[in-house]
């Protein structure tokens, strides 16, 4: 696009796109920008004129972007906050910085990577809201929607998530896979004091699932090998997982850090993993559309020096 066409667009038409973006709503754009709807409505008309593209579906929860808004979404971002720094080249203060952040976690890094920070979060930034989701919620999908600002991916290492080439990662820290036993189960009696892989296929177990990376890895590893857990039990979270195994005779095979805590909670024994098993990698996603935003900086800092600190 040269100058003679940049001059005919009109910088609120790209307000209203990155709002549109950001709410999924027209009603609800039109809320956050002080404007009629039906102004909003007309906005979009241009847009869809300009872009040559529909740039959103109707769906049954609200807005769907296409795949060109989906693609331009960073470009704009940038060329927004550009602007804003233009009009207004202040320094950012977090101390005065109003506005949310959105992130979904597995239930064990609320307790090792968000609890830790979280009086120094709120203390820093008190009026940043964090809104704080389960991964199985809302999880890389909304990260590429723009539903989320980060997530934080529990995986085997070597089970690699589809993040494409619009996500960014950095590794948080590392953990190993440990066995959990209610305290008075058979096995930890005199009697029984051979604990090897043969006593752990034995038994039966639970199993947290998840959705989006599948069976874990060592999981993998022993199929190929012609073996194969007895998962009696999945659950969706550590939570339930270590409840009912306090409470049975059922193995529950989980990190390091989380046995440490819930056996301070439940009557639980932790055993090691008498299976070859490689680490488990806690990582943090962002998408690529947020890496200019001072307020998102502050945060995936404090996430990542948390990280290092385990």
């Amino acid at each position: 696009m040269d100058m003679s066409q940049l001059s005919r667009v009109n910088i609120n038409l790209l307000v209203t796109l990155q709002t549109l973006l950001k709410e999924r709503s027209a009603s609800a754009a039109a809320n956050s920008m002080n404007l009629s709807q039906s102004s909003v409505s007309k906005n979009l008309a241009q847009l869809r004129h300009l872009f040559n593209d529909p740039l959103f579906h109707r769906g049954p929860h609200g807005l769907i972007p296409t795949q060109l808004t989906l693609e331009i979404e960073p470009k704009l971002t940038q060329a927004l906050f550009a602007l804003d720094n233009l009009f207004a080249p202040d320094e950012f203060n977090l101390e005065q910085h109003r506005g949310k952040l959105k992130m979904s976690m597995p239930e064990s890094a609320f307790e090792f990577l968000l609890a830790p920070i979280i009086t120094e979060l709120t203390n820093e930034a008190p009026h940043i809201q964090l809104d704080t989701w389960f991964k199985d919620t809302l999880s890389l999908e909304h990260l590429n929607q723009g539903l989320v600002d980060f997530v934080i991916l529990p995986q085997d290492l070597g089970q690699a998530a589809k993040i494409g080439n619009q996500l960014m990662t950095h590794e948080l820290y590392r953990d190993e896979l440990v066995c959990l036993l209610r305290s008075d189960h058979p096995l930890l009696s005199p009697a029984s004091i051979i604990w090897d892989q043969d006593a752990y296929l034995a038994c039966r177990h639970i199993h947290v699932r998840d959705n989006e990376l599948g069976a874990p890895v060592f999981d993998q590893t022993l199929a190929e090998r012609g073996l194969q857990r007895n998962i009696a039990v999945q659950v969706p979270d550590f939570h339930s997982a270590s409840a009912l195994c306090a409470n049975s005779d059922l193995v529950f095979t989980t990190s390091t850090n989380w046995a440490d805590y819930i056996c301070n909670k439940l009557k639980l024994t932790c055993l090691p993993m008498p299976c070859a098993t490689l680490p488990v990698v806690y990582s943090l996603i962002w998408h690529q559309r947020s890496e200019s935003d001072p307020a998102h900086l502050w945060f995936k800092d404090k996430l990542i020096k948390t990280g290092k600190a385990r």
